[in-house]
């Protein structure tokens, strides 16, 4: 197998206990059948004599201290089985959308090193979406430690023997960087490139290891059923949480959070433009007017927009990603066909994922890390009318502008 399939690493799981013997048999002897009474002629048959109840006090009954042993001896493995597998026993039958069979737990390990699993989403409806569209499961794995560290030889698994596995490239995380990993079971492992593990998660709860690279188990979670778009967020070395408020490459924080839904940073590209029922402007490649926004370079030197977003959901601001290699020129514009469609092959000619309401709707536009750098609410837009930006930075209804 290649580096990405190792199977020469320890085996991992919780110690198993042992058995314990069954007890004798300690069944007490039956009792000889009394010998009957003579009958005599002329006279009824005697009654059988009562037997009296055993007083207390005395001797213990046979096989009395083997049962007691045997019963304390149940009890101290109990109590040992508790501290060693803390998260108790699994609960087979449960499955997830795909009707994938739910992995069984793990004793879990928080471990003290400076790579550690940070985030997880094994039921993403939009919150984050790869350059191909689409919206994979995702890990996130941070650096917590206060140096630079190498994730050379680090793996991803869902269990010790998993046979499909991810290994991390030469990548290195700088002190609080995060880098995610896309499941969906295709393997992408290139430096510098998009991650994809060759596993998906399954939303009804399931395993996740990390190993470091001397192959053994660092960090390990048992994963919950989670909801849509709801994240497991690591709150410090050993508690996790579920949680709406997802911050996708950033480290888990009230403040992190805010970044990625408010506009807190400033950019030189900015929105310009926004036609929500469009018949004549800013035709497409195939000649098609279709709803728009406008996109305007402010700087004069060219601005590289690959890995951007857009969006028509402030709850959802990386809902669709710009291809690499998308350049604004300086002092020029880019008009982006919001036709539902999803086409990144031309630069000059990308379709949003989504389409834009006339009744009014929040547009965002976010940086590559997936901070919104500009934001708009417009209300009721009537067939070829725009709401543009004017050079104070405010807005207004007018004519469309895009050619």
């Amino acid at each position: 197998m290649n580096d990405y399939n190792r199977q020469d690493r320890p085996r991992y799981g919780a110690p198993q206990s042992g058995r314990f013997g069954t007890a004798g048999d300690n069944r007490p002897r039956q009792a000889a059948a009394p010998r009957p009474v003579p009958r005599q002629r002329g006279m009824a048959p005697a009654r059988p004599a009562l037997r009296r109840p055993a007083q207390p006090g005395g001797r213990m009954p046979k096989g009395f201290w083997t049962l007691a042993g045997i019963g304390a001896a149940i009890l101290i493995a109990g109590l040992l089985l508790q501290a060693l597998m803390p998260n108790g026993f699994p609960l087979g039958g449960g499955r997830d959308k795909a009707e994938q069979p739910v992995a069984a737990q793990v004793s879990e390990i928080h471990g003290d090193g400076p790579i550690r699993l940070n985030e997880i989403m094994s039921a993403n409806g939009g919150v984050l979406v790869d350059r191909a569209g689409n919206t994979p499961d995702w890990i996130e794995v941070a650096n917590v430690s206060r140096h630079a560290a190498s994730l050379k030889g680090y793996i991803l698994a869902k269990s010790a023997k998993a046979g499909n596995v991810f290994a991390f490239p030469d990548v290195t995380l700088q002190p609080g960087e995060c880098v995610l990993v896309y499941a969906d079971s295709t393997l992408q492992a290139e430096a510098g490139g998009e991650l994809h593990a060759p596993f998906r998660l399954s939303s009804g709860g399931d395993v996740l290891m990390l190993f470091n690279d001397a192959d053994v188990a660092v960090d390990t979670v048992n994963i919950p059923a989670l909801a849509e778009n709801t994240a497991y967020v690591r709150k410090d070395r050993t508690t996790w949480a579920s949680s709406a408020q997802t911050t996708p490459g950033l480290l888990n924080s009230d403040e992190n959070y805010r970044a990625m839904t408010t506009v807190t940073q400033t950019a030189a590209v900015q929105m310009a433009e926004i036609v929500a029922s469009n018949t004549r402007y800013a035709l497409d490649e195939s000649g098609v007017p279709q709803d728009y926004v406008l996109l305007r370079n402010t700087s004069s030197e060219p601005v590289d927009i690959g890995g951007w977003y857009l969006s028509d959901d402030p709850q959802l601001p990386r809902l669709w990603q710009f291809p690499s290699g998308v350049v604004i020129p300086g002092n020029g514009t880019l008009a982006v066909h919001c036709s539902g469609m999803n086409r990144v092959e031309n630069p000059a000619h990308l379709h949003t994922s989504f389409r834009l309401s006339t009744e009014g709707e929040t547009v965002t536009l976010s940086n590559a890390a997936g901070q919104p750098v500009d934001q708009m609410t417009y209300d009721l837009l009537k067939t070829d009318q725009a709401c543009v930006r004017g050079a104070d930075g405010s807005w207004s209804v007018g004519e469309p502008t895009a050619q």
